[in-house]
């Protein structure tokens, strides 16, 4: 970064033309932005926690339960109360037929994006967790083996950045 703004800089002295070149040229081409992802960041690992549920997540009201796709499975989400100060903690809890919730995904400290889940098949949830306006974490969660089998870091800067 200090590379290109140095040779801003130089091109800026030699020409004022030089300089509309060098700046035009630093800039992606609109349509080419796109997600960077990289391995999961295990310094946020304790920001995503898999848990069995307490007895006060038995009392989830059924409406907003979304089914998996053969309807034999559930989740629900309890959201955080945005309208008051952070750090914000969004539970999703899953459960099996008209029992309560089996398993609670707990993220901890999201971002204003939130958290947003839907189902893949019977026993696989895809999420996005949002820890702030261009950085995010994507997985798919294993029901039936209680564990996370794909995260990774997304990257938005691309897409919120000038382009020619």
């Amino acid at each position: 970064m200090r590379t290109s703004l140095m040779c801003i800089l130089l091109a800026a002295l030699a020409s004022p033309d030089a300089l509309h070149r060098a700046t035009v040229q630093e800039l992606p081409k609109c349509g080419s932005a796109r997600v960077h992802y990289a391995p999961f960041d295990n310094s946020y690992s304790s920001r995503i926690q898999v848990n069995s549920p307490t007895s006060s997540a038995t009392q989830l009201s059924t409406s907003e339960k979304v089914f998996s796709p053969q309807g034999t499975r559930w989740l629900t989400q309890a959201l955080p109360d945005t309208t008051k100060p952070g750090p914000w903690t969004t539970r999703v809890y899953v459960g099996e037929g008209e029992s309560g919730p089996d398993v609670e995904l707990k993220f901890v400290d999201e971002g204003s994006g939130g958290v947003s889940v839907r189902w893949l098949n019977e026993k696989l949830i895809f999420g996005e967790v949002w820890w702030g306006r261009i950085y995010a974490t994507d997985f798919i969660f294993d029901l039936e083996q209680r564990k996370f089998v794909y995260r990774e870091m997304a990257h938005f800067v691309e897409l919120i950045q000038a382009c020619q």
